[in-house]
């Protein structure tokens, strides 16, 4: 685990009554959540009156799983102060978890609200947000902690409206502070084997022991993986490629990956079928499958998870491998009741 203690950071209590509207999303990759006074109606999406009952569904643990579920709930509904959809999830394996939400709308195109999450017990966490100027989607977020100090990985320097990131940072958390664009602690990608060319749509991981980090970005159709030694949690030298992998695209929508030894493993997903079919997008329906690929014995597998059936929206949402080789996922929900909540599953 990436577990060194965070000391002397204030986070504020998450008792905030949430008032946001939030436009119906289609699907959350290539992202477009917000946050809005007012609500766009779109397609046959009908969003629940908050009363309430409601209200107290919403503020409750997320249910237990079936004994048939692939999935064990290892931290319940959280339920954030925007109500943008999260991107992507890590956590630092001592206090914090953290978690990138997209804006996709206006002047805000392609910024990030990255939130840190405290749990404490008894359903109860703390909550603190800083702002990521033109960091674009937030596909994949990860962290390693050296000397105390965690440093947060993503990608960033975001161009277009599909909000393609050309540059990978490092940085710290930073209460209620913005960083624009990019980090002091940013790297372009040159993509091996085609001098003068370099990566777009590019995402970093880290190993659970903080020693190597991956970049993955599209090249050719196809997803490349470029392998680097990470050094005191901030340095890579971006020639110095240790191990380049090609994969196929997902089948099914990409929603981040993760490294552990010599094995990459890959999320995708959609919403849940019938919220699919509620946008008329019944045929983009995609179940929630981790892949991964170990390229040292060139192995495949295929997972195609079972569980979180009583969440409403139920879209995954990033994937962390731990020190101990499980892998844990985060799912979105609570969109349809006007709040985003996010909720972490350990995976059987």
């Amino acid at each position: 685990m990436k577990n060194i203690l965070i000391r002397n950071i204030n986070v504020k209590r998450i008792w905030i009554t949430c008032a946001l509207l939030m436009l119906p999303i289609l699907i959350s990759h290539p992202g477009n959540a917000k946050a809005l006074k007012k609500v766009t109606r779109k397609q046959n999406i009908t969003l629940k009156k908050l009363t309430p009952a409601l209200e107290q569904k919403i503020s409750a643990t997320t249910p237990a799983e079936r004994p048939t579920s692939d999935l064990e709930l290892i931290q319940p509904a959280t339920r954030l102060s925007t109500a943008r959809l999260p991107q992507g999830y890590t956590f630092d394996g001592t206090y914090y978890y953290y978690l990138s939400q997209l804006a996709s709308f206006g002047s805000h195109q392609n910024d990030l609200r990255l939130t840190r999450v405290r749990y404490e017990g008894n359903g109860t966490y703390t909550e603190s947000y800083m702002t990521l100027k033109q960091f674009g989607h937030g596909t994949n977020l990860d962290c390693v902690t050296r000397n105390g100090v965690t440093w947060l990985w993503t990608g960033s320097d975001a161009s277009g409206s599909a909000g393609a990131t050309t540059t990978i940072s490092c940085f710290t958390f930073q209460a209620g502070k913005t960083l624009r664009k990019h980090t002091a602690i940013s790297y372009r990608i040159p993509i091996k084997g085609k001098k003068g060319r370099y990566g777009t749509n590019c995402y970093p991981a880290v190993n659970p022991d903080g020693t190597q980090l991956a970049v993955r970005f599209t090249n050719n159709g196809g997803q490349q993986f470029q392998f680097y030694d990470l050094k005191d949690g901030t340095t890579i030298e971006p020639q110095t490629v240790k191990k380049t992998v090609r994969l196929k695209n997902t089948a099914g929508v990409f929603q981040g990956f993760d490294i552990f030894g010599t094995t990459v493993y890959t999320l995708e997903g959609t919403a849940r079928k019938s919220e699919m079919k509620d946008l008329g997008k019944a045929s983009a329906y995609d179940p929630i499958r981790i892949r991964s690929y170990n390229y040292t014995m060139k192995k495949s597998t295929v997972q195609t998870i079972k569980g979180a059936a009583a969440l409403s929206h139920r879209e995954p949402e990033g994937i962390q491998v731990d020190a101990g080789g499980k892998a844990n996922i985060m799912i979105a929900s609570h969109y349809k009741e006007k709040y985003t909540c996010s909720n972490v599953y350990g995976v059987k």
